[in-house]
């Protein structure tokens, strides 16, 4: 299916794929990778969006240091994804930054994912935030994070969208549709452990992020292969 997207008849040498590439990159990716969103057609009513560190050597002049929630410090590139999390857990947007970049400073992706019509994203304490809530509500679907305190001795003085969001979340059904975020943990696990996802040989934020959109659509690519077969299991292929 690969060659034939990318119009070779048979496997050829770097160079030529290189190039290829280069200019698919440029100029389909995304409308590649859009297609096989549909194709697997996965529930999007419910998501979740986060950030995952990616370490980077030292030597990366285009690295930034920043602050991971289990790494500490770092210097590197952080990946940030909204995925669908309701029956199979499907990347839909993304952005690579580099490391010093908040979680809560990339609301572009909360305007990408309204063509897939979510009606909640869920979202750790980092997106506590009025802006957030406000873009969302304009956006005509729900935001449900974890409360973020900050120097407020108690929830009553939030102000009204994150004073909802903070009764909702305690709320029995807000418990239960939060334990939903965990699965976008569970995603950046997979990629980082089944595709090398985190590789601190390559240099520079173009090459991290040309890898970085590489292994997105191999995981797609994996996951229709899985639904075509109709393999529900969260095994990959090579691991059947």
């Amino acid at each position: 299916m690969f060659r034939y997207i990318i119009q070779l008849n048979q496997v050829p040498d770097y160079s030529t794929f290189s190039l290829r590439t280069k200019i698919l990159e440029k100029h389909i990716y995304y409308s590649i990778y859009a297609m096989f969103v549909e194709l697997i057609n996965p529930e999007t009513r419910l998501c979740a969006i986060d950030g995952t560190a990616l370490r980077n050597s030292k030597y990366d002049s285009e690295a930034k240091s920043g602050k991971g929630t289990r790494l500490g410090y770092y210097k590197g590139y952080k990946l940030h994804c909204i995925a669908a999390v309701s029956d199979i857990i499907i990347p839909l947007v993304f952005d690579l930054t580099t490391a010093n970049v908040y979680d809560n400073q990339v609301s572009d992706l909360l305007y990408e994912t309204k063509i897939y019509n979510p009606f909640l994203i869920l979202a750790d304490a980092a997106y506590d935030s009025v802006e957030w809530f406000e873009i969302a509500s304009s956006l005509e679907f729900n935001l449900l994070t974890d409360i973020n305190m900050r120097k407020a001795k108690s929830t009553e003085s939030f102000a009204d969208k994150r004073y909802e969001n903070a009764l909702f979340l305690q709320s029995p059904i807000g418990l239960k549709l939060y334990k939903n975020r965990l699965k976008i943990e569970q995603l950046f696990s997979v990629l980082k452990g089944l595709y090398n996802l985190e590789n601190s040989r390559l240099y520079g934020q173009a090459r991290y992020e040309r890898h970085i959109k590489w292994v997105l659509l191999a995981y797609l690519i994996d996951e229709f292969n899985k639904k075509q077969q109709g393999i529900k299991t969260r095994k990959y292929p090579w691991n059947l």
